[in-house]
């Protein structure tokens, strides 16, 4: 019998954990990303759940004690800096950054191929073909759309499901342990500390270093409203006067644009997130979207991860989201044994999760989206609700 076939479109975290998977089931699987260049350098903090680590120990990966960092309470700051409110939790985050090193590493061996900007897919009752902008058809039993949010392989199969903003976004940037000042040690590098300006959420949260130093660095995201046609092209327009669209690279952000944040967490911020803000090296804009779609899988074509659902970030699972996902697809196709029976039987299972996950993100923040500030809930409601939910131990390094 010959050995069965997997494409993945999309190289990030989603597509990594399936490429991984399958491959540890005996499939042949090849990865397709859009990007030319290493993807190493993108993304932030995450929260983590138990089913990530299970995943990526099942792949082989030893899951390292620096890859991961505790979170003991959820603490509220008015905006002199003093504590208004805590909730003792047990949470874990990680960092894109490790995931993804630690994924790309364990499939080195596997075929990986940058700058592959799929264009459609074509299906057989026995195949599935992949085409690519630069001409290349590859034929395969099953293909993975693992694009995120602006799937390409969604976009083909139900044209109709597209991102849908919400009417606020996140600010995100990063600080390193050395780089905060010793007095906020002990806050900032063990506990989510949130800031509720009106309208508006800010929080901090430690996170793992990207290397397996030992360090430690900590995120602040701050959800600011900002709509659509205005505020958010404004901030998405370079120093040319180009404007990016919904997103802009980090690096082309301007001066003036990052001078007006800072100048907003000093007035509305508590000082200890304030200073984060003030201290990130190069801070990150990302409009908030939430995306549902109807089906998740099209003959021998299957949507995973973002491609498939994105929450809010509040929920702060969209990795272990991924992992399951990936987990559900390769088990089927050991149960089933077939390519359709597995498909059917993983859209029956992740299909409920991930609407549920979005229905999740959604009641978490209604109360940021613009004119619904009335909806916030109690403060120590919103502090028991945010984030992963706890871990019942932390990750064992077996």
């Amino acid at each position: 019998m010959s050995t069965q076939r997997a494409l993945i479109i999309g190289g990030s975290l989603s597509g990594l954990l399936a490429a991984n998977l399958l491959r540890s089931i005996g499939w042949h699987v090849e990865i397709f990303e859009r990007a030319a260049g290493d993807l190493a350098g993108r993304g932030a903090g995450l929260g983590a759940q138990a089913d990530l680590f299970t995943v990526m120990r099942q792949i082989g990966i030893r899951i390292d004690r620096s890859m991961w960092t505790e979170v003991r309470s959820h603490v509220c700051l008015a905006r002199s800096g003093e504590s208004i409110c805590r909730v003792p939790v047990r949470e874990v985050t990680t960092a894109w950054d490790r995931i993804y090193q630690s994924l790309r590493e364990n499939f080195r061996a596997g075929q990986y191929r940058g700058g592959m900007a799929l264009l459609r897919c074509e299906q057989t009752e026995r195949s599935v073909v992949a085409l690519f902008e630069n001409g290349a058809r590859i034929e395969a039993d099953l293909l993975i759309g693992a694009d995120g949010i602006r799937s390409t392989v969604r976009q083909q199969y139900v044209p109709d499901v597209v991102p849908r903003y919400v009417g606020y976004v996140a600010w995100r940037g990063i600080v390193e342990e050395t780089q905060i000042a010793p007095q906020w040690h002990a806050a900032t590098l063990q506990d989510m500390v949130f800031c509720l300006p009106e309208g508006e959420l800010a929080f901090s949260i430690p996170i793992a270093d990207r290397d397996a130093s030992g360090g430690r660095r900590c995120m602040f995201v701050w959800f600011r409203p900002a709509g659509y046609d205005s505020t958010l092209r404004q901030w998405c327009t370079d120093a040319s006067g180009h404007c990016h669209g919904d997103s802009i690279p980090p690096p082309l952000i301007r001066d003036e644009v990052l001078d007006e944040l800072k100048l907003a967490a000093r007035t509305s911020l508590a000082p200890q997130l304030a200073e984060l803000v003030a201290g990130a090296r190069q801070p990150i804009l990302s409009a908030i979207f939430d995306l549902e779609t109807t089906r998740m899988t099209f003959g021998r074509v299957v949507l995973a991860g973002d491609a498939a659902f994105v929450a809010r970030p509040h929920v702060g699972t969209s990795v272990t989201k991924a992992a399951q996902d990936a987990w559900a697809l390769a088990d089927e196709l050991v149960i089933k044994g077939n390519v359709s029976a597995a498909l059917t039987a993983y859209e029956q299972r992740r299909g409920p999760a991930g609407r549920e996950l979005v229905a999740r993100g959604r009641r978490l923040g209604e109360h940021l989206e613009p004119g619904r500030a009335t909806l916030r809930p109690s403060i120590d409601a919103l502090l028991r609700d945010f984030g992963p939910g706890s871990v019942d131990e932390w990750p064992s390094t077996v």
